[in-house]
């Protein structure tokens, strides 16, 4: 697997890693030459998801960013001299400056037509950066496995848990104590602060892909894993992310789902790729 380790810095002086792939000189029918990828929640870069996924995209003559944003490992360093990161303390909206700076190291190889794209929270960064940046290069958005964040869905999904730590959340914002640390087990297996966890899950839906993607401006394709959204291993608020696309039937989303994959893609990678190839093909 050959590619370049890349870095980028951006407009907040924080240091990113990512790992670029460039395109063979092969017959390509997309009119998008770059796929910019964001990893999940907790994540980096250099899952073999990713890398796999940026590989065979190489291979069909798209390159392909696998990109970390702030939010990856749970806690990771910021700016110099300035507080952690990772995802423990990461708000969606700060993903605008990542994309940003990918978008930026993505021109200087001269790529001038793009997709943004990412897994689970990266995919929601996606939808969120390209709604309010309308990024200039940006031809289209690629959203694995999103979550919807719509706040009342949350509370129907996960019930008293979830609006009491979300209360207790506030609380310690009120308090002055807007870095303790939350682990709630729910929506999903991650840790937050107080106010990461506020910000996320606002009642205002701030970071709602079904609210923002009204607004992303170009083709849209939304792929989830069947396994996630009814099966023995579902995650609810990827299932409700899926069933609220569809039942919006906006004429610039696709919505895909694939029979028997998880939220991880395990022995579905291939599947994945396909798709996401085949919708760029047409783009």
């Amino acid at each position: 697997m050959l590619t370049d380790l890349v870095e980028v810095t951006t407009a907040d002086g924080i240091t990113l890693g990512g790992a670029y792939f460039e395109p063979r000189e092969v017959a390509n029918d997309s009119s998008i030459d770059a796929l910019c990828f964001f990893h999940g929640d907790g994540g980096h870069f250099y899952r073999t998801l990713y890398l796999e996924l940026g590989q065979r995209l190489a291979e069909r003559g798209i390159a392909f960013i696998a990109a970390n944003r702030r939010g990856h490992d749970i806690v990771a360093g910021g700016a110099p001299g300035g507080p952690p990161k990772g995802y423990a303390y990461e708000s969606v909206d700060e993903s605008r400056l990542d994309y940003a700076a990918w978008l930026g190291l993505l021109e200087e190889r001269g790529h001038r037509s793009v997709a943004i794209g990412g897994h689970s929270g990266g995919a929601v960064r996606a939808v969120y950066a390209q709604s309010k940046e309308h990024y200039a290069i940006v031809r289209g958005v690629i959203a694995v496995s999103p979550g919807e964040y719509e706040h009342d869905g949350v509370v129907a999904l996960h019930g008293d848990l979830f609006a009491e730590t979300f209360a207790r959340a506030e609380q310690e914002i009120a308090d002055g104590r807007a870095g303790t640390l939350f682990t709630p087990g729910m929506p999903w297996g991650s840790t937050w602060t107080a106010q990461s966890f506020v910000d996320c899950f606002n009642p205002d839906c701030r970071y709602s892909v079904n609210a923002r993607v009204t607004d992303t401006g170009c083709p849209t394709l939304f792929v989830f894993g069947s396994e996630e959204c009814f099966g023995p291993q579902v995650l609810p608020v990827c299932g409700e992310a899926m069933r609220r696309l569809r039942e919006a039937s906006h004429s610039h989303v696709t919505v895909e789902v694939i029979d028997g994959a998880n939220h991880g893609y395990q022995s579905r990678d291939l599947e994945l790729f396909e798709m996401i190839y085949g919708w760029l093909s047409s783009a």
